[in-house]
């Protein structure tokens, strides 16, 4: 009982940091970001840092033919608080385009942070299960392409899934084999703040699946493909320190 208090304490803590930050840089929602590998897995006191690509294909939105379409860039940083614990950071540069009847509304390219934690819920050692949830925030703020203004495109996800690593839970600077694969997958809902036109999402749930690739040395990478509430492909590569 006092592991489990004592965990719910540091996922508490987390969360705390997370809103102060989300906060302190005027966040309300967040742009459509890749799940990523739904449970903690850099380890405590341990950092990643990287990089990623996330093309939002398609997203439908309320209304009769409306949909979004967005591009991304981001630094990436994950720290680990406790080994079932890491928050997530992004920073980098977005666009967005949304399909009306009436004609495209463009942005141009602009700023886009993002900030989020996963949780490990449960580790299956025989298995080399993970299952864990992910809650994440990112924004993307940027002018309008046809007049002045400045709009922003948001998206918040909660997902939850399972990993599968091939490797165990070996250090990834003391693994015998030249890789490790971690396929990953699971549920997601996500919710639109979109105040570039005002439209809201058409569908809130969805899935997600990818593929992680674990190095020896600390690298990392990735790929990552959503699908039914939003069509997005994912590309990443970390190192870990």
């Amino acid at each position: 009982m006092k592991n489990v208090s004592g965990f719910g304490a540091r996922v508490a803590r987390g969360a705390a940091v997370l809103a102060m930050l989300a906060g302190g840089f005027g966040i309300t929602a967040a742009e459509a970001a890749p799940i990523g590998v739904p449970a903690a897995t850099t380890g405590a006191g341990k950092t990643t840092l990287g990089g990623e690509i996330n093309l939002l294909l398609d997203r439908d939105l309320d209304g009769a033919s409306i949909e979004a379409e967005s591009s991304q860039v981001f630094a990436t940083g994950t720290l680990g608080v406790d080994d079932r614990l890491d928050l997530v950071f992004r920073l980098g540069l977005g666009d967005v385009t949304i399909s009306e009847p009436a004609g495209d509304t463009d942005t141009d390219l602009g700023s886009a942070f993002g900030a989020g934690f996963k949780v490990t819920w449960a580790t299956i050692r025989d298995a080399n299960l993970k299952v864990g949830s992910v809650f994440q925030t990112t924004r993307i703020r940027a002018d309008l392409d046809a007049g002045p203004g400045r709009a922003s495109w948001s998206e918040y996800d909660a997902a939850l899934g399972v990993a599968f690593d091939t490797g165990g839970s070996v250090d990834p600077k003391k693994r015998t084999t030249e890789f490790a694969l971690m396929p990953y997958g699971g549920f997601a809902w996500s919710g639109v703040d979109n105040g570039v036109t005002g439209s809201l999402e058409d569908d809130s749930f969805g899935l997600f699946g990818g593929l992680a690739v674990k190095a020896r040395g600390g690298f990392n990478f990735g790929a990552e493909l959503r699908l039914v509430d939003q069509t997005a492909l994912s590309l990443g590569a970390s190192m870990a320190f």
